[in-house]
């Protein structure tokens, strides 16, 4: 009886209750999710007896009466790792277990899913530059949809979850500084994020002409930053005159070449003057003789 007045209790409780003190203390109830490292559990052991939990339990219909599912093992319910090899699939009900207590208190496992989409600024947020082409000048912003980390991933009113928007360039350059606007270590303190309510609108100026990708990554907690998928993917591109943005690379310092040997000089043979040819001179034509006078004869 008592326990299906607790169960109650806990499937009534608020979601998103944050989780006290600190950020790895779990409670009846709170959401963790996959890849966490070193969360404890001590507060989900039997209230009267205290035993250690030893094991987290997925059960068939999340009723701890029926069938076993899938079991995480608790080698230190202080110090509790959630490796996605043993979650099947989220969201997941678990239920804390000791061999000498039976089934206790429930968590829910959960993927920390990112999604990520580009807007105009605020305030045309609704409408969408995914896959456009977009002028230049114009003041955009990223949205970022983690609604779960959002919600439950707090402590009090500490937000420790942080992601960097990458941008890769046209050229192949990735970037968090884009359009004068930092995008790195953004806070996930709530679901849905626009990164000009948190740091202000991109403006596409003075940016190379052509396709960006845009991506968003994990930045805190660590076992996220290390094992959690990134976002999906998205693309725009930037139309009209922009400036390129070189990517500045050190040169690889090589040997000078050898010299090159001395050309020789050939000098160039003359050959000696030759005298102009004589021509001996054309005799000029003979006028021809005139025929002799003859002489009278008498009259008679």
């Amino acid at each position: 009886m008592r326990y299906m007045v607790c169960l109650v209790l806990l499937l009534l409780a608020a979601p998103g209750a944050a989780r006290s003190p600190a950020i790895e203390d779990i409670e009846p109830g709170d959401t963790v999710f996959v890849y966490e490292e070193g969360l404890n559990f001590s507060q989900l052991r039997d209230p009267d007896s205290g035993n250690p939990v030893t094991s987290l339990r997925r059960y068939v219909g999340d009723d701890p009466a029926k069938a076993l599912v899938s079991e995480i093992p608790v080698p230190d319910d202080t110090s509790v790792d959630i490796p996605a090899i043993l979650v099947e699939e989220t969201p997941a009900m678990y239920y804390a277990y000791s061999s000498a207590d039976g089934a206790g208190g429930h968590v829910v496992i959960r993927e920390p899913s990112l999604l990520l989409g580009a807007t105009l600024a605020d305030p045309y947020h609704a409408e969408d530059i995914e896959g456009l082409n977009i002028p230049v000048g114009t003041a955009i912003a990223f949205r970022v949809d983690a609604p779960h980390v959002g919600t439950n991933y707090r402590a009090d009113s500490d937000y420790p979850a942080r992601i960097d928007i990458v941008i890769t360039t046209p050229g192949g350059a990735q970037t968090t500084f884009f359009g004068g606007v930092d995008l790195s270590d953004i806070p996930v303190s709530s679901p849905r994020i626009y990164t000009d309510d948190v740091r202000g609108p991109v403006v596409l100026s003075g940016l190379q002409e052509g396709t960006y990708r845009i991506r968003a990554e994990w930045r805190e907690p660590q076992a996220f930053a290390d094992r959690a998928p990134d976002s999906n993917e998205i693309t725009f591109s930037l139309a009209g005159r922009g400036v390129d943005i070189t990517v500045t690379t050190t040169p690889t310092p090589t040997e000078p070449p050898a010299p090159s040997p001395s050309p020789t000089v050939v000098e160039p043979t003359t050959p000696p003057p030759t005298a102009p040819a004589t021509t001996e001179p054309t005799p000029l034509p003979t006028a021809p003789e005139s025929p002799p006078a003859q002489s009278g004869g008498e009259l008679a």
